[in-house]
Order: C-alpha cells, then sequence, then structure tokens
C-alpha cells in the first residue's frame, strides 16, 4: 500500500498514524517478470531495494542490491558465452561431452557460412590467378571487416540487454553506426589504399583496396545493427547467433567487392 523508511518511525511522534507518514508512491517488480527486467528497473530507480508483488498487489518478497548485482552478473556472462558460441551453463565442472556436443553445433554453422565466402572467391580464381597480389590483401579486408563488425555487434547486443536500444529508437541507432562506419570506412580506406600503392607500385591496387575497405566496413555496421534486431524482432536472443551472421556479411560482401573491383582494374589494365 505504501512505503516508509526507517527514520521516519523512530523519528514521528508515538500518536502518528503510519499512513500520515508513508507514501503510496511505490515502485515495485511484478513476480512474473525476468530476474533480468526486474534487475534494471531496481538499477534504475536508485533505491537499495524494491518489493515485489503478485498479480494482486500482494507482497511477496523483495529485490535488493545483493540480487541485483547477481542478476547483472548471470546476464553479462550468458550475453557473453552466447557471442562466443558457447552453452550460457558452461563450468568447469560440465562433461567434456556435453560442453564439446554445444560448441561443435555453432562451429558446423559456422563452417557452413564460412563456404560460402568460399564460394564467392572461387568465382574470381582467374582474376587471382592474374593478379596474385590481389590474394594477399583479402586477409586485411575480411579481418577488417570481422573486426568493425564485432565492435557494432557488442554495443548492440549490450545496449539491447540493456533497453537503450529498441525498435523505437532503431532508425536513430541505425543511422548513428552508419556515420560511424563512413567515417572509420573513409580512414581505414584511405590508410590501407595508401599502404597497398606503396607497397606494391600500383595507384590501381591502392584504390580497389581502399575502395573496398571503405565499403566492406559500411557494410559491417549495417550488419551490426540489423542482424540482432532483426533475431530479437524473430524472438531469438541477439547475442546467440548474431556473430556468426555478421562474419558472414563482412566475408562475403568484402570478397566480393575486392575481388570484383580487382576484376573491374584488371579488365582496364589497371593492375
Amino acid at each position: 500500500m505504501g512505503v516508509v523508511s526507517l527514520r521516519q518511525v523512530v523519528t514521528a511522534a508515538p500518536t502518528t498514524r503510519l499512513d500520515s507518514l508513508m507514501s503510496r508512491e511505490v515502485v515495485t517488480l511484478p513476480a512474473a517478470m525476468s530476474p533480468e527486467e526486474q534487475a534494471h528497473i531496481l538499477g534504475d530507480s536508485g533505491f537499495l531495494a524494491l518489493p515485489v508483488v503478485d498479480a494482486a498487489g500482494r507482497l511477496v518478497g523483495s529485490l535488493d542490491a545483493t540480487a541485483l548485482l547477481g542478476a547483472v552478473e548471470d546476464e553479462a556472462t550468458e550475453d557473453m558465452y552466447h557471442l562466443a558460441g558457447v552453452a550460457a551453463d558452461e563450468e568447469l565442472e560440465r562433461p567434456i561431452a556435453r560442453a564439446a556436443r554445444d560448441r561443435v553445433f555453432w562451429l558446423m554453422i559456422n563452417m557452413a557460412t564460412a563456404f560460402l565466402a568460399a564460394a564467392v572467391v572461387s568465382r574470381f580464381q582467374s582474376v587471382i590467378a592474374q593478379a596474385a597480389v590481389l590474394a594477399a590483401f583479402m586477409p586485411v579486408v575480411a579481418g577488417q571487416g570481422g573486426n568493425a563488425g564485432t565492435q557494432t555487434l557488442t554495443f548492440i547486443v549490450r545496449s539491447l540487454a540493456l533497453g537503450e536500444v529498441s525498435f523505437h529508437n532503431a532508425r536513430r541507432t541505425f543511422l548513428r553506426e552508419l556515420f560511424i562506419g563512413v567515417c572509420n570506412g573513409l580512414t581505414i580506406g584511405l590508410l590501407v589504399g595508401v599502404i597497398g600503392w606503396l607497397w606494391q607500385g600500383s595507384v590501381g591496387l591502392g584504390v580497389v583496396i581502399g575502395v573496398a575497405m571503405l565499403g566492406n566496413l559500411i557494410m559491417a555496421s549495417l550488419a551490426g545493427v540489423l542482424v540482432p534486431l532483426s533475431l530479437k524482432a524473430l524472438r531469438i536472443d541477439p547475442a546467440l547467433a548474431s556473430s556468426i551472421f555478421v562474419t558472414t556479411v563482412t566475408d562475403v560482401c568484402g570478397f566480393a567487392l575486392f575481388l570484383g573491383l580487382g576484376a573491374t582494374a584488371l579488365s582496364m589494365g589497371y593492375l
């Protein structure tokens, strides 16, 4: 019905009625709410503890700061394990057979997506044969794209878990990350383009690697936002499978863009 502090009770006159002291503006936690959501409300409230009530508003317990820390730790651990494709209940005491079984499933999914990137590369075998130097820069394009995608993905998954990013502000988040991707793409693209030009003495190669890097970092930013939001819309934990799909996008798009530009430059005599 209300809340009153111990200080108010101790310092009030003995004849004071309790309902005149208490505040009826009470922040409560529904018992049916998940521990993670309860922890977020407690953390945002600024109180050391909050009452937990049932559907009828009856007091059934409380959640204090100790429970808050435990819930936050459990949630952070679960998200970190999911991003790495490890079971949420992974511990040293967990049977090796079960741990290996759970991990190999995601490794097999990752292997299947890796063959998509291999299929893209195989379509440009003749291009690589004519300009073998392109093969030396392929890991650079894929690696930078994967790192950029992981940066965006980590931020979005964390923000989704904390409730800072939702479908209501998805457009603003999307434009923000897109702008960051363009800025980073221009910076890294220009830098790697100059390195490729000075290293191999080919302006054409520098332009190809620079433009490909710009495009792949933009795609990495887009995938880092769209993949977790799409999984959340499908009621799938964004931390569970996002990294695999983001890496697939950066690998496939990066190789296709880089080798496609390389083929064009080769046909025009710039390589």
